[in-house]
């Protein structure tokens, strides 16, 4: 009977360890299902909105207006672009040219101070989109030099958007944002030049030259 009852017991001992044993794979199993699912493609670029600027992508016509927590947006001229360029690997796209007038939020007020001491102003925004497609990381500056109106010169170190699109590009980055100048008042754009900066390799040599690019607006 003793030898019976032992015989029992062992019987269970085993039966106890394997189902534990398949619950344990059937949690790993699910748990791998699970991160697999989750798991996201990875992308080269995202779209944030800029901390500083309002966001003008609703301004379509000459007068309308846009206001958030950062300030009041008025668009005053607007040339759609869409020229594209390119430099050894990189694709280089000027998307649009936008005048605008802001007024910050009082909020704001203090950012601006290195660039104007005025309270509301014009500025020129430029879109760009940059494209690595090489095995190669180089570094480039999209907008080096902007000339508006044939009289008012800026360089990148004036641009106020700070979206990182000047610098280090590596292989397959994708760029996409804006650059952003103050201006004094304008009626209007008559014309902007645009000149990028040399395209640089990581051996600091240079691979392309400068783009120039001329861009009559018409309102």
């Amino acid at each position: 009977m003793k030898k019976y009852l032992t015989l029992l017991l062992a019987i269970s001992i085993l039966s106890g360890c394997s189902a534990a044993a398949q619950e344990d794979s059937t949690k790993e199993t699910k748990a791998d299902v699970t991160v697999k699912a989750v798991e996201k493609p990875k992308t080269h670029n995202i779209n944030v909105p800029n901390p500083q600027v309002t966001d003008d992508s609703t301004l379509k016509k000459i007068g309308d207006t846009v206001t958030d927590r950062k300030g009041e947006l008025t668009l005053k001229a607007v040339k759609e672009v869409n020229k594209h360029f390119t430099l050894g690997g990189i694709q280089y796209a000027v998307k649009d040219i936008k005048l605008m007038h802001y007024v910050p939020d009082y909020s704001m007020i203090d950012f601006f101070h290195p660039y104007t001491h005025e309270e509301e102003f014009d500025f020129v925004k430029v879109g760009i989109e940059i494209e690595n497609t090489s095995k190669e990381s180089y570094h480039f500056a999209p907008v080096a030099l902007m000339k508006v109106n044939e009289s008012i010169h800026k360089t990148w170190e004036d641009d106020f958007y700070l979206e990182e699109l000047n610098g280090e590009i590596a292989a397959g980055q994708l760029k996409t944002g804006n650059v952003g100048f103050i201006v004094d008042e304008l009626d209007g754009l008559s014309e902007v030049e645009i000149i990028s900066g040399d395209l640089v390799g990581d051996d600091k040599k240079k691979k392309a030259s400068p783009v120039r690019l001329v861009i009559p607006i018409s309102e």
